[in-house]
């Protein structure tokens, strides 16, 4: 999907509506009551809710927070970039029914891991012509009955926004190392996700907006019995801002997906752009369009895209929904891809101090065989309720996170797993 947009998360939008359907970070909320929890909890669900989602993840765009790397080899001396330095810790337990996602006999787990952070941000206050984010997390984790996948994960992002009066040009690049019990091939797994890009963002005319840019999704596996894939994609689009809450336009997207057991699929989309926002009370963006994908002599017309919103209907309620659509190859097995779909809805309520939620999330992994060495498989189902609860405390220098997931799923396995986690972050 198009990278995310260069302006400021929350309303440095000098230019009316010039705001990018890929940013997470949009969904507008009251910061006083919302923003700590929500990334604490995030963190969280990278360890825990979202460990069963391995090999889908290079279908997913990449998360626009702060970003990491060296910033000597990223950005020229002559910028002389100033700015602050903010370092974290976060450690936690999780405790699984269901480690390894077995049908009949589910082993339990215990696991403990810290994760420290360390973040650069050149522009804290927004509003400069050139700014640059870096963030370097390792996560240490531990298992009690599993000591053989004690590990540690590194992830790493690095964002530079160069803005110009009617230009504005971003280039990213992120690094994520995956571990744990993957929902489709139903084994634990060791991996890694790189996504990089760019985007260019041009104000043709006083109401037009014209973007252009291309990214790259690379996933690779330390089990020799699974594929790594890659998907690239190049992307050409504009929005007219109908008014100054409401944008359309159109978006053509091509695509290719390569990996080690599939043929090579390229894919064209004609995708309808729409974006909405009312102050910092509602954020509608979506896109969706045919999609017509080829690989050698099969031919496939589908529909694909994405919507996200949120709806702020009250000062301490917040309601967030998304629908993914995407086109991966499937790691656990050759000339096999996965049409995988994502719908979920959120509801979180700011406390005097603290937040709390619940949500719900449904998966369906449609398996289109490519070639004559494809397994045939049926779908997989698969459904999640989770609870949150986060609380600050210390001046609010220190949070405690909570949260409980409950999943079942259906198709090659039907399983069932329960997950609570318990999380502590401090910031220095």
């Amino acid at each position: 999907p198009p990278i995310q947009s260069t302006r400021s998360r929350i309303g440095r939008m000098r230019d009316g509506i010039r705001w990018s359907s890929h940013d997470r970070s949009r969904y507008p909320m009251n910061l006083k009551h919302f923003r700590l929890p929500i990334l604490t909890i995030a963190a969280m669900a990278q360890s825990s809710v979202q460990a069963a989602e391995i090999s889908t993840r290079i279908a997913d765009p990449t998360p626009w927070s702060s970003g990491g790397g060296m910033l000597e080899q990223m950005v020229p001396s002559e910028l002389k970039i100033k700015g602050g330095m903010n370092l974290a810790l976060q450690v936690g337990t999780i405790y699984d029914s269901n480690f390894f996602l077995d049908e009949a006999n589910g082993e339990s787990e215990t696991s403990f891991y810290a994760s420290p952070l360390i973040e650069y941000i050149s522009d804290p206050e927004g509003g400069a012509k050139s700014s640059f984010k870096a963030s370097y997390v390792p996560s240490f984790r531990a298992y009690n009955e599993n000591s053989e996948y004690n590990d540690v994960d590194h992830v790493g992002e690095v964002v530079w926004t160069l803005r110009g009066s009617r230009t504005d040009l971003t280039l990213f690049g992120r690094y994520n190392e995956l571990s744990g019990t993957d929902r489709l091939s139903g084994e634990f797994v060791n991996g890694s996700l790189f996504n990089g890009g760019l985007r260019l963002e041009r104000r043709i005319a006083s109401r037009t907006i014209g973007f252009l840019g291309a990214s790259t999704a690379i996933s690779d596996y330390s089990q020799s019995d699974l594929q790594g894939s890659e998907v690239d994609s190049i992307f050409l689009g504009g929005l007219w801002e109908a008014t100054s809450r409401t944008a359309f336009g159109s978006s053509v997207r091509y695509s290719r997906l390569s990996g080690d057991g599939v043929p090579d699929t390229d894919a064209w989309a004609l995708l309808l752009e729409a974006r909405h926002r009312v102050g910092s009370r509602i954020n509608l963006s979506a896109s969706v369009g045919p999609e017509y994908s080829q690989d050698g002599d099969e031919d496939r017309l589908g529909v694909t895209g994405f919507l996200r919103g949120a709806y702020n209907f009250a000062e301490r309620w917040a309601w967030i929904n998304s629908i993914r659509h995407a086109l991966v190859p499937n790691s656990s097995s050759s000339s096999q891809l996965v049409d995988d779909l994502v719908v979920s809805t959120t509801l979180q309520r700011s406390l005097e101090r603290g937040t709390i939620g619940g949500g719900i999330e449904y998966r369906y992994s449609e398996f289109v065989n490519v070639g004559p060495d494809a397994d045939l498989r049926s779908d997989e189902q698969n459904s999640a309720f989770v609870l949150t609860w986060s609380r600050p405390f210390f001046s609010d220098r220190v949070t405690l996170d909570t949260s409980a997931r409950y999943a079942f799923n259906s198709g090659r396995s039907d399983w069932e797993q329960f997950l609570f986690a318990l999380a502590l972050k401090s910031s220095f």
